[in-house]
């Protein structure tokens, strides 16, 4: 169990049972009943941390609670203006990204190719425009578990997500 937590804690994205297995060189049935009983574990103590899964993978993450304490602690990845930015690509998407210049400004170029380079974001050229959407990488490091945009959608809304932002 130690090693699972220890794979899960270090981790910078969700990982299947078979990558921790890999990692800490056991085998996939051991990890999965470590994994059964490292949940429990933290569901019980009713800490800030859990273990969440996430499709068919696991992740160690502050409970949705306490989010905002650590993101006031921590190093903030994003700026507040590009998060902004993705959180608008998420809700509206696929958005082209002319439509997203008339919300944002020219910034928005800017912002698009850092969101690009962290793999959030792709976009696909249409017309003279360009169709932006989410990742699967967006939803890990999120810990969204969606995989179509009306899905997205509905985690914005049901997390207090304001449309018109």
């Amino acid at each position: 169990m130690k090693i699972v937590e220890a794979v899960l804690f270090s981790s910078e994205k969700p990982l299947r049972v078979g990558e921790i297995a890999k990692v800490g060189n056991l085998k996939s049935e051991d990890v999965s009943k470590a994994m059964r009983k490292l949940r429990k574990e933290y569901q019980e103590r009713d800490g800030a941390i859990e273990i969440a899964r996430i499709g068919n993978k696991y992740v160690m993450q502050l409970k949705e609670e306490y989010v905002k304490y650590g993101y006031a602690m921590g190093k903030k990845e994003l700026r507040d203006d590009v998060l902004k930015t993705l959180a608008i690509i998420a809700y509206y998407q696929p958005i082209t990204q002319s439509k997203l210049r008339a919300i944002i400004g020219t910034k928005v170029y800017e912002h698009i190719d850092e969101l690009k380079k962290r793999g959030f974001v792709y976009g696909k050229k249409a017309g003279r425009t360009i169709v932006l959407r989410t990742t699967k990488k967006f939803n890990e490091y999120f810990g969204i578990d969606a995989s179509k945009p009306e899905d997205i959608k509905k985690f914005f809304e049901k997390a207090g997500g304001d449309k018109n932002e």
